[in-house]
């Protein structure tokens, strides 16, 4: 605890000069390289100062984010944090990277079946509640208020839809700092990666219907076309990732961390353009060569954990930066009651539809399920994109919930790990 309050007052010093760099920013370089920089050490000592506290590094990384951003004490500028989107990027591959080599076809044949049923089951349920929460909200949604019956109900699924997301690169990253291992922790990875799956398809689906109730048609060819080349083009162009590691590893077998920095950023930004998922091609990359040769996916695991550190601290302190506390202010009430039905639903269907097989499922794997970040943050985006009309306003509102998901989110996924047994009291260096 003494080791944890020194680093929190060396954090407030960090803080300190910080805020007199703001002040000279104009001659510190571009906004943007000093929010990487500020992120960067701020996030490193936050980190040690949760785990001191007995936090995850992770929530310490977001709130120090969110009081140096621009929404807060405004250390941070705007234009600094949206600069940092290719780190982001980044994160999310090398994340999805080290969840593939998770994917094991042992692991699938014994759970594969009972995750994708359960996690039918709570994407379901918690669909339900939140669309009829939702509707039940229009009056007073401005959104949703002057749309007809038939557009308000193909909003408020598209929205729905979203809202349901979970986040695989949380989990991952909770996991890898307490390097929990068993069979609890592989259903909890196992259910909120194919989850997302599976939102990424409603949502495809969820969008036409929405586009054609605002009489642009409901183009099912098109529609199919680009929900199988974002899931299928994903998986194929992650294969070829995965070939192209293997000749590098078993031919150069140098800077093997370098490498893989520069093939998942080179997966982020060049699946993005293509229209790809870049979380399910470094997914799918990381499955194939664990499969494919499991001693060379282990060397994968251990890679990215020494070159790792940096760019989950960088990544989950711009995305505290980037939570609008201002939309808490506005669509507050609404937003807070969407995370708390949320919640229940997630805990009802858990302790209704868990396997009874293993009852650490049904007390604690709700817990685990609870955050959200990048995959409802890109989600999210679209909708605002690709409805101007009203798409920003949904995109206020899903942001608001997800700033309390992140902020809570962490916290329980650790507690459930904890909780069924599984975490290991030796932190492995150089984790999130």
């Amino acid at each position: 605890m003494k080791g944890a309050v020194t680093r929190l007052l060396l954090l407030m010093i960090l803080l300190a000069i910080i805020s007199r760099a703001q002040v000279l920013r104009a001659d510190s370089g571009t906004s943007v390289t000093l929010a990487a920089g500020a992120l960067l050490l701020c996030g490193l000592f936050a980190g040690k100062v949760a785990k001191g506290f007995g936090l995850p590094r992770l929530t310490g990384y977001l709130l120090v984010g969110v009081a140096v951003g621009p929404y807060a004490l405004g250390f941070i500028p705007g234009e600094g944090v949206k600069g940092l989107d290719l780190v982001k990027g980044l994160a999310v591959s090398l994340i999805a990277l080290v969840a593939g080599t998770e994917l094991r076809l042992g692991l699938i044949r014994r759970v594969g079946a009972r995750v994708a049923l359960l996690c039918a089951a709570v994407c379901a349920v918690t669909f339900a509640v939140c669309f009829g929460a939702t509707l039940a909200l229009k009056p007073v949604l401005p959104f949703l208020a002057p749309l007809t019956m038939p557009q308000a109900l193909a909003v408020s699924a598209l929205m729905s839809t979203v809202v349901v997301s979970f986040s695989p690169t949380v989990t991952i990253a909770i996991v890898q700092e307490t390097r929990a291992r068993g069979s609890f922790t592989e259903f909890l990875m196992a259910l909120v990666i194919i989850g997302d799956l599976l939102v990424m398809v409603a949502f495809a689906l969820a969008a036409g219907m929405t586009r054609a109730s605002f009489g642009g048609g409901f183009d099912v060819a098109g529609l199919l076309g680009g929900v199988g080349w974002e899931l299928f083009g994903s998986v194929v162009v992650g294969g070829v990732l995965a070939v192209a590691m293997l000749v590098y590893m078993r031919g150069v077998k140098r800077e093997l961390p370098l490498f893989l920095v520069g093939l998942s950023f080179a997966a982020a930004e060049g699946g993005t353009r293509l229209h790809l998922s870049p979380l399910l091609v470094s997914l799918a990359a990381g499955a194939l060569i664990v499969n494919l040769d499991e001693r060379e996916g282990e060397r994968i695991h251990h890679a990215i954990q020494q070159a790792g550190l940096p760019v989950f601290a960088l990544f989950f302190a711009a995305a505290g930066a980037g939570l609008k506390l201002d939309a808490l202010v506005t669509v507050g009430p609404a937003a807070l009651l969407l995370v708390v039905l949320r919640g229940a639903a997630i805990w009802f269907a858990c302790r209704r539809f868990a396997p009874a097989s293993d009852p650490r499922l049904k007390e604690y794997l709700w817990m685990g399920l609870i955050s959200q970040a990048g995959v409802t943050f890109g989600l999210a985006a679209l909708v605002s994109r690709t409805f101007p009309s009203f798409g920003p306003q949904v995109e206020v509102l899903i942001v608001a919930m997800i700033t309390a998901h992140e902020l809570v989110g962490p916290v329980l996924t650790r507690r459930a790990l904890t909780a069924s047994g599984e975490v290991r009291t030796d932190e492995a260096p150089g984790t999130a």
